[in-house]
């Protein structure tokens, strides 16, 4: 995946009804094509001890200044995050209170299970829906289920030509406000400071995408 990709959660969706809705939407509003099927999962593990301490990690002296927990995140949780299926399968490890993420082979996670002394699974949440294409953009939609409960419906915008995120919110903002309807209950995943983790804030990567997941479901306090 190139170009900036904004993550949001539609709070007060209704499961396959609003689902379709954004579906009418994209393929008659926004002329776009129906790519196939979409999902994602996200599962957090947790570790009885302090992973930075433990690793004896050194952490820039900003990212030490601004340690302070967020939402659900601590030096004691890890989030895995799987972005698509066979060959095209891409995995991801959000760790240290959202201060580091590494792209890793499928391979890690039977090592990380089998750890179990170390990393105990503890959520897991799952995303499924469809993805859709227009002439330089990617829409996936999909309903949020966290366990057995649903939890709205999460839209991720892939806006191609672009990676620069502060150049493409505005464009992405109005692709949203038309397939949403107006009173639609929405976190904008405001205040993702890419920054903390190492990441250049100026240039989107999947590492960022994940990085944003990772941000919604801890601030919201979904996992």
């Amino acid at each position: 995946m190139t170009g900036s990709t904004w993550v949001l959660w539609w709070k007060d969706a209704q499961g396959t009804a609003s689902l379709g809705l954004l579906q009418e939407r994209l393929l008659r509003g926004l002329r776009a094509n129906l790519q196939g099927r979409w999902s994602m999962d996200t599962k957090l593990f947790h570790s009885p001890h302090n992973f930075v301490e433990q690793q004896n990690i050194k952490l820039p002296s900003e990212n030490i200044r601004r340690a302070e927990s967020r939402g659900t995140a601590s030096d004691q949780s890890m989030y895995l995050v799987v972005r698509g299926q066979g060959a095209s399968r891409r995995q991801f490890y959000v760790m240290a209170s959202n201060r580091m993420v590494v792209e890793t082979e499928p391979e890690m996670e039977s090592v990380v299970l089998r750890l179990k002394n170390l990393w105990t699974p503890r959520q897991a949440a799952r995303i499924e829906g469809y993805s859709y294409e227009g002439d330089d953009w990617v829409i996936r939609t999909g309903n949020l289920m966290v366990g057995t409960s649903y939890k709205g419906l999460v839209i991720e915008i892939n806006y191609l030509p672009c990676s620069n995120p502060e150049q493409t919110r505005g464009l992405m903002r109005e692709l949203l406000l038309m397939i949403l309807p107006p009173d639609a209950q929405v976190d904008a995943n405001n205040g993702v400071d890419y920054r903390r983790a190492g990441l250049d804030p100026k240039r989107m990567t999947d590492c960022h995408t994940a990085y944003q997941y990772v941000h919604l479901f801890t601030q919201s306090s979904l996992l």
